[in-house]
């Protein structure tokens, strides 16, 4: 098999070599052909502008006036453009130019190759032609450029503008063509020769041969491997097969250093010596067992013992440690239980580990202050990953898949019997333990993970619950805990289905609670748990709805105000015109039914002018007082002036007041206007709730103290209001009295006072 591989090797170099060689010679007979065809059209070229030069142009100077010039008998360059653009020659195959930069006509301006060419020639002015192969329009084109220069007889029409025939003037103008001098570079003739077809003639020639030649060595090949095949290979096939026929284990193939079944010369030099070193062997062995065959079989027996011992042992130390592993709370605890149980099992007197990375992060038993003598290249030992089993000494690498974590170190005050079997399983021994330290590093590192989530979870002052598909709570923060507290029982367990219901639309909205806080909700699906659990987070918005109620109510206020003051100016006055006729009807008319009548007029023009005095003062209140007064003076004066009042109304006012309550910064007449309207109100609440609702009236104001400020209440056991009407207790005019018994300006004037004062008020 090895020389037939050569010989395709061989015969595939041949073919190879010959088709690159054949490959080589047409491309370099396409080139050459190209050159002589390029140079053929250039000479042409050069002849028609020689001539020109020479002959015409001088010719053409002598006939005509001297101050005339005929561009397409003079101009060489124009005679050679029009003779190679004649379209017979479209047919050769090549494009000729004649360009520069900064042509005097637009049309022969360089492109972007000419320019390259003619920066080429002015970095090299030795340079005369420049031939190349180069792909224009995605075809391979073969490229010769000769640089023409500005000799002395160009300069007439090519030098001073001033000095150029009329025509070139009138015909291209005198900003471009002039200005040149004797020897620069006046532009390139260039050929351009499409040689697409020859290369795929090339490539057509060099694949029949390829084909064709291959074709030949193939041809060639089978019939030296069928010679050699009938000649050789069969002969040896039969030798091989005898000896694995009568000697099937000392054959060849059935050890370790066997060569391919294929090689059959090799198989056969291969066996003969396998056989007879097997024989040799034989021989020896039957003389030493015939000998010792007892004090064998008795050693032998010890060692499988021994063997057996060791294994158990060897799967007591990885119990052991897997033990460790789960009774261990640190690293360093790991690692030195570990220790003692390895060197235990090896009786070993020392045992410490040191960490790759940090050499002075170490552990050692049974002392851990000593730090373990390490060999000079102790960081390339633990890289390699390779256990050195020194005699008084082993140093095995603990590692990881594909990490290496530091190396263990076992040490003897005697050397140890050691083996073979010792390496393995030393190696062994440092996977276990590298093994084990990723473990307890993976779980102190969910740990600490777990630890801070909780804390950043229980940190959020706001309520954050974490709920399953169906809604059930799962996991709640401290102030989830604590509202679920306040809510009770009942109300915790419906919690859940009230977050649901307020975000069920959008994922967030708002609900309230029975105790009249306010809370917003936003849902958040956890896409990433197979289970769809989503966290519900909460906000408490109480205070912020009450500032915006407050807000509300004192732009609300402002604006009534203003329309108080200016109603109560427009009615004031029509008021006193009636009035003061009033007076003189009063004087004027003795009749009793004109005087009755009067009265009654009278007495609603003193109403009408109270409603009108209660709108000014509304609309622009008497500054407050700032005080200071005993608040429990005050209100217990106050107290004792209402309860003819509560009697009459057949309930009770009682007054709570703490004696520790300091000094208000209020005016004493503010405060007795405030609690005055306060406890009024109350009493109407409960005027006859004997007889509406079967209790007795009670009213009870109370005075303490909260943080900087003095806190006044004032409370009934009465009906109480609706809900609807809580948002407009305090807008003016609004009232649920009877007709006649209320402007409803009371509490809007007592809060207006109480914001002056720089306090607030509550219901």
């Amino acid at each position: 098999s090895k020389f037939l591989a050569g010989l395709v090797l061989l015969m595939a170099g041949l073919v190879a070599f010959f088709v690159v060689a054949l490959n080589m010679h047409l491309g370099q007979l396409m080139e050459g052909e190209s050159r002589e065809k390029a140079a053929l059209i250039l000479a042409q070229v050069e002849a028609m502008q020689h001539y020109v030069r020479t002959t015409l142009r001088p010719s053409m100077y002598e006939t005509l006036p001297s101050d005339q010039f005929i561009l397409e008998a003079m101009s060489t360059s124009f005679v050679t453009r029009a003779v190679m653009s004649d379209p017979n020659l479209s047919r050769e195959g090549f494009l000729y130019r004649r360009v520069t930069i900064g042509a005097r006509n637009p049309d022969y301006e360089a492109n972007t190759m000419e320019r390259e060419f003619i920066r080429q020639f002015e970095a090299n002015p030795s340079l005369t032609h420049v031939e190349k192969i180069a792909e224009v329009d995605g075809e391979p084109n073969f490229i010769t450029v000769y640089v023409q220069r500005f000799d002395p007889t160009c300069m007439h029409c090519h030098g001073d503008s001033a000095e150029a025939p009329r025509e070139l003037i009138a015909r291209y103008g005198a900003e471009r063509g002039f200005g040149h001098s004797v020897g620069q570079i006046a532009g390139i003739d260039m050929v351009r020769l499409k040689i697409q077809r020859n290369v795929g003639s090339i490539r057509e020639a060099t694949f029949s041969f390829a084909l064709f030649f291959a074709s030949g060595i193939l041809l060639l090949f089978l019939l030296i491997q069928g010679v050699f095949h009938r000649l050789v290979v069969q002969s040896l096939r039969r030798v091989t097969g005898v000896m694995q026929r009568l000697f099937p284990d000392e054959a060849p193939g059935n050890d370790e250093t066997s060569i391919s079944q294929d090689d059959e010369i090799e198989s056969i030099l291969h066996g003969f010596e396998v056989f007879a070193e097997h024989l040799r062997q034989a021989r020896q062995d039957l003389k030493d067992y015939a000998a010792t065959l007892e004090e064998k079989v008795a050693g032998r027996t010890v060692e499988l013992t021994r063997l057996a011992d060791e294994r158990r042992a060897d799967v007591a130390l990885f119990v052991s440690l897997l033990n460790c592993l789960n009774e261990s709370q640190t690293k360093q605890e790991l690692l030195i239980g570990a220790l003692k149980l390895i060197a235990e099992r090896f009786g070993a007197a020392r045992a410490a580990y040191v960490c790759l990375l940090a050499s002075g992060d170490f552990a050692a038993w049974p002392d851990p202050a000593t730090r373990p003598e390490l060999p000079p290249d102790w960081h390339d030992l633990v890289t390699k990953g390779e256990p050195r089993l020194n005699p008084q000494a082993w140093y095995i690498p603990v590692q990881t898949t594909g990490t290496s974590r530091g190396l263990l170190c076992l040490f003897w005050d005697t050397p140890p019997r050691n083996h073979l079997r010792m390496a393995h399983l030393a190696r062994a021994i440092g996977q276990q333990l590298g093994i084990a330290m990723e473990n307890l590093e993976a779980l102190d590192g969910l740990l600490r993970q777990n630890s801070m989530l909780s804390s950043i979870f229980e940190g959020v002052a706001d309520p954050l619950l974490l709920l399953d598909a169906g809604g059930a709570l799962l996991l709640a923060n401290t102030p989830a805990l604590a509202l679920a507290e306040t809510l009770g029982k009942a109300g915790s367990e419906h919690l859940p289905e009230r977050l649901e219901a307020a975000a069920k639309a959008t994922g967030s909205g708002e609900f309230e609670l029975p105790d009249g806080r306010i809370f917003t909700v936003n849902l958040y699906d956890l896409k990433e748990s197979g289970d769809r659990r989503r966290v519900a987070s909460l906000r408490e918005i109480t205070l912020e709805r009450r500032m915006e109620g407050q807000m509300l109510r004192n732009e609300r206020l402002i604006a009534v105000g203003q329309l108080a003051a200016g109603l109560a100016h427009e009615i004031n006055n029509p008021l006193g015109v009636i009035r003061c006729y009033a007076e003189l009807l009063v004087e004027s008319q003795h009749d009793p039914q004109a005087q009755a009548d009067l009265a009654v007029i009278m007495r609603h023009i003193v109403q009408a002018r109270r409603v009108v005095r209660d709108l000014l003062d509304f609309a622009r209140p008497r500054p407050a007082t700032l005080g200071p007064s005993d608040l429990g003076a005050v209100v217990a004066a106050t107290v004792e002036i209402l309860q003819p009042r509560a009697k009459t109304g057949k309930a009770s006012l009682t007054l709570e007041a703490s004696p520790k309550v300091p000094p208000v910064k209020a005016g004493a007449d503010v405060v007795e206007h405030i609690l005055t309207n306060l406890v009024m109100n109350a009493l109407d609440a409960v005027d006859n709730l004997l007889a509406r609702a079967g209790r007795t009236g009670d009213v009870r104001v109370s005075v303490g103290m909260k943080d900087a400020f003095a806190i006044l209440t004032v409370a009934d056991n009465g009906l109480g209001i609706i809900p609807e009407h809580l948002n407009r207790v305090f807008d003016p005019f609004f009232t649920t009295k009877e007709a006649g018994k209320g402007t409803g300006l009371g509490l809007s004037v007592i809060y207006g006072l109480t914001r002056e004062l720089g306090g607030s008020i509550e219901v």
